[in-house]
């Protein structure tokens, strides 16, 4: 049942998307903790992989492959301290970035910063990736606003963002090597 739950989400997402060349991989390896912030998966460079290339399900951005070996890689999650995603809130259209916070790692979250103190956002808002960079293409969902925090010395706001990806409960992922 769980492979061919699979198989239909990957298709489904083929076909949502049918310029992305997507290489399905199965995660091997993850790091110890509550919350894994960098998983190893079983494919490399004989497969075409390469650094900075994006790492999604069918529910969202997983983060980005940041070390390749022949036949493994590791992906850097969205919720470590060295990730970052241009942004933008679906119903509004406001921009940010949502990046990996040391604080909020532990607990599964990500902020997104960069939000002037008027911006419309709201908790439960969707946030998806802007195309703005060179890892993510437009329109991937990253997660859900969870809180709303203002930052009165930068008189800025601040969004915790609750990843859209369950990165505790992940067995398989898809790898975009071209968009």
């Amino acid at each position: 049942r769980e492979e061919n739950q699979w198989l239909y989400d990957y298709l489904g997402l083929s076909r949502q998307h049918p310029d992305y060349l997507l290489e399905t991989a199965t995660v091997v390896g993850r790091e110890a903790g509550n919350y894994m912030t960098v998983m190893t998966l079983d494919c490399g460079s004989a497969k075409g992989i390469e650094v900075n290339m994006p790492v999604i399900t069918d529910d969202g951005i997983v983060g980005y492959v940041s070390e390749v070996g022949l036949t493994w890689c590791k992906v850097a999650t969205l919720i470590e301290t060295a990730t970052s995603v241009g942004a933008y809130v679906e119903r509004s259209g406001e921009i940010g970035v949502v990046k990996g916070d040391y604080t909020l790692k532990n607990q599964g979250y990500c902020q997104m910063s960069y939000l002037s103190a008027e911006s419309d956002i709201k908790v439960g808002d969707r946030i998806v990736s802007s195309g703005i960079g060179v890892v993510y293409p437009r329109g991937l969902l990253i997660g859900t606003v969870a809180e709303i925090v203002p930052d009165e010395a930068s008189r800025t706001l601040s969004a915790r963002i609750e990843p859209a990806v369950d990165l505790k409960d992940i067995s398989r992922v898809m790898i975009i090597k071209d968009y």
